[in-house]
């Protein structure tokens, strides 16, 4: 589904957490103030647990988590990694939260020059630049072999997704880091 919004990255990154006794601590407020709440499974509808678009600050123990503005793990994502963040440029947007649980080793990722995998292709297996590789701003398509891969502006992508063409999240042909 094409977007409005324009998605561009500039650079990948790979994820590397283990997720034993892993949780998300959310708050009402900015600086882990007002109503909390602890998640240690997926949350596919925030509003059941009454925190429907209304987190400002979170604390994240253990495996990365992605926060995503509706319900259902769909609409715009917002990963975040292990520490904590006192204030979120995106505060009250988030409607379901879903803890990355997918085997993060042996990761391997696929870059294609253009949509539906054609062209020219890279197989990289670690966090890269792109430009010393001459594939900045190339990509148009991809697939995840292993590992779990984030695509700035924050677009995560698990192990076996395949995205055949950048072009209706309009952040084709701008990759510059992996």
């Amino acid at each position: 589904e094409a977007s409005s919004e324009k998605l561009a990255f500039s650079s990948l990154s790979l994820l590397q957490s283990s997720f034993k006794m892993s949780k998300i601590i959310v708050f009402c407020k900015d600086g882990f103030e007002g109503r909390t709440a602890e998640f240690k499974n997926n949350v596919h509808n925030l509003e059941k647990k009454g925190f429907n678009q209304v987190i400002s600050s979170l604390k994240v123990i253990g495996a990365p988590w992605v926060a995503y503005y509706e319900k259902n793990f769909t609409g715009k994502q917002r990963l975040f990694e292990e520490g904590e963040y006192a204030t979120l440029e995106d505060k009250e947007k988030f409607s379901s939260l879903k803890m990355i649980t997918d085997d993060l080793d042996d990761p391997e990722i696929q870059l294609f020059e253009h949509a539906n995998y054609e062209g020219r292709a890279v197989t990289l297996y670690k966090e890269t630049n792109l430009q010393n590789i001459d594939f900045s701003d190339v990509a148009s398509s991809h697939k995840v072999k292993g590992g779990v891969w984030v695509l700035y502006e924050q677009l995560v992508s698990f192990p076996g997704n395949q995205v055949s063409s950048y072009f209706p999240h309009s952040f084709n042909d701008v990759a510059s880091h992996v």
